[in-house]
């Protein structure tokens, strides 16, 4: 699938559906994969804040998985997110999605630095698959997932140098990952994590995406990443403009903003996992009326 891409990439991590009780919606999963095949999305990631990975098991992240590639496999990318400081433990998760059809491997920078330099020379040498590595220090805690540096710039550099890294995503740490540009190679991906960083974070070369909007807006931010890589920032940025409002509305209310947005555009979002807080009425209000400001009436 990787050799089919047109660019610029984007994916998006996938929210997950529940029942009413409380149960992984997998029909929910299937009927929302079917309605994306037509979008401007490149692809999609299991396993990530988004989707409430911390409330799922492993059972069940993989069962996802598996209905998302029953659905979407060699139409879009296929990424398995794996959050595991063992070394033996990150290579297994990896080897049962790679055997459920995975395209690449979304691996999270552990949280203890004093183990990064084994653990990546580890696992980089001995995955299966394509790895993605992502700078996403505090996972679940979405604002507070923005302020913590998980390793050096040129150690993140030094990781990407590998012949099984496929790219890098940025944190949302402007200033910090403008140095890290410096030490990643232009012959990989180097990835936005938030719809609103598009025009900045290129202005550093940055050449694809992965962030939540993706979900709703794919083909508008496709084409603002297309401008930004021309160099046509001015367009780029009036785009971009026109988004702000819904990126702040979706993401401050972390995945419940996210779902019920897709809700909106006729997919199945529905509550969070409990014991996440639903929205509330004023939420829903101001999710409603950003999408209505933004201009995007489907999902294409």
């Amino acid at each position: 699938m990787l050799e089919k891409l047109n660019y610029p990439i984007l994916v998006a991590p996938m929210p997950t559906p529940f029942t009413k009780d409380d149960k992984v919606n997998l029909e929910a999963i299937e009927n929302n994969s079917k309605k994306w095949i037509n979008s401007d999305l490149s692809g999609f990631v299991m396993g990530t804040e988004n989707g409430e990975e911390t409330l799922l098991s492993s059972e069940e992240k993989l069962d996802i998985f598996k209905v998302v590639a029953n659905t979407l496999k060699n139409k879009k990318i296929l990424i398995a997110g794996v959050d595991n400081p063992s070394i033996s433990g990150t290579l297994n998760e990896s080897n049962k999605y790679a055997d459920l059809g995975a395209d690449l491997i979304r691996i999270r920078i552990p949280r203890r630095r004093n183990t990064i330099d084994k653990y990546f020379k580890e696992v980089l040498n001995n995955i299966s698959k394509p790895v993605l590595i992502i700078h996403q220090m505090s996972p679940g805690g979405f604002d507070s997932s923005m302020t913590t540096e998980g390793a050096n710039p040129d150690q993140i550099g030094r990781f990407c140098d590998n012949d099984n890294v496929f790219g890098y995503i940025a944190s949302h740490l402007v200033r910090f990952e403008m140095m890290t540009r410096k030490y990643v190679d232009k012959s990989k991906q180097f990835w936005v994590p938030n719809a609103m960083l598009m025009p900045t974070m290129s202005l550093e070369g940055a050449n694809g995406g992965c962030f939540m909007l993706g979900n709703i807006a794919p083909k508008i931010c496709r084409k603002i990443m297309k401008l930004c890589i021309e160099k046509n920032f001015v367009e780029a940025k009036k785009l971009n403009d026109k988004l702000v409002d819904l990126d702040w509305a979706i993401l401050s209310r972390g995945a419940a903003g996210i779902k019920y947005a897709l809700d909106l555009l006729g997919f199945e979002g529905g509550n969070p996992r409990k014991p996440q807080n639903s929205l509330s009425e004023n939420d829903k209000k101001s999710i409603s009326e950003a999408l209505k400001k933004s201009g995007i009436k489907e999902v294409e």
